[in-house]
């Protein structure tokens, strides 16, 4: 369905003949229209939302962890984070619409510039609805208000960051810039609500980087980081040898592209001995005779 269908009247009306709860799904929510949606579910319903809060979509504006509060406000609400949600669903009671389209104005088809979506009617008995729900049922966590001020400080710690200039134009590659990988949880799980030091902002800004959902324990945050070094090409294509050394001229060249005036590739490539010597010292450990360089760790 084309944008000028107007899909927010669509889930205005289906919300309207609620009778009992009414459940958002979408990745991406921003606040003015998430209000504009649950103004039409009758007085007395719950309402439950689903989503999640990648620190930089927060920072890019397209996700509002507002919403947390506008639910709190309103009573008989819930707020649920889902790392890997892409799925898009509007349930009244057993009634749904299924599609494309996220809880945005341009997603609903209220803005002039607004996408191409599509919304479907169909009920929660749908096989593929079932097996969504099951599917988020399974990996979501209750979210918090330490959740919100969390991802709010860590999208802040990328919007004030100006090594990582326009938010919206992030690179999603990630390479660590800090040097004290040891206090990244303590940070991530307790970040400071007043003025932050410099080290310390850096070290905000490469959890967030990382995309690092808020409300992980600490063996849920160690994993989350591991596979996010993992996924570094150079130290993902190291891991799968057999054997030698990792040396600075090696990663030349995918560390110079994130290098800067404050940030030599020098000095990257030691953040990197540093954040894969913590997080993996099952796999890689460093060697340093004329340089730092990584090898692998004795497995077993």
């Amino acid at each position: 369905m084309a944008s000028g269908d107007h899909l927010g009247t669509r889930v205005r009306q289906l919300f309207s003949g609620c009778k009992t709860s009414a459940m958002v799904v979408a990745p991406f929510i921003r606040v003015n229209a998430f209000r504009s949606l649950i103004a039409a579910v009758p007085e007395g319903c719950r309402i439950r939302c689903v989503t999640r809060w990648l620190p930089k979509e927060v920072a890019a504006g397209v996700s509002d962890p507002e919403i947390y509060e506008v639910l709190s406000s309103r009573g008989n609400g819930s707020v649920f984070l889902v790392d890997s949600l892409h799925a898009k669903l509007y349930i009244a009671d057993d009634e749904c619409l299924v599609g494309s389209s996220n809880v945005t104005r341009r997603g609903l088809g209220e803005d002039p510039d607004s996408n191409i979506e599509v919304l479907v009617r169909t009920t929660t008995s749908d096989p593929g609805v079932r097996a969504t729900l099951s599917a988020i049922q399974e990996v979501r966590r209750v979210a918090t208000q330490e959740m919100v001020d969390s991802v709010r400080r860590l999208a802040k710690s990328l919007t004030v960051s100006t090594e990582l200039g326009r938010v919206e134009e992030l690179d999603h590659r990630w390479i660590p810039k800090s040097l004290r990988p040891q206090d990244a949880y303590r940070l991530y799980s307790r970040p400071a609500t007043g003025f932050v030091r410099t080290a310390d902002q850096v070290l905000l800004a490469d959890v967030a980087g990382a995309d690092c959902q808020p409300g992980l324990g600490r063996s849920e945050f160690e994993q989350f980081i591991r596979e996010s070094l993992g996924r570094i090409s150079i130290i993902r294509e190291f891991i799968r040898q057999e054997g030698g050394m990792l040396r600075c001229v090696d990663a030349y060249e995918d560390l110079e592209p994130h290098a800067s005036q404050d940030y030599s590739v020098e000095t990257l490539w030691r953040a990197l001995v540093e954040w894969t010597t913590h997080f993996l010292p099952d796999q890689l450990i460093s060697h340093e005779i004329s340089e730092v360089a990584l090898r692998h760790g004795r497995m077993g």
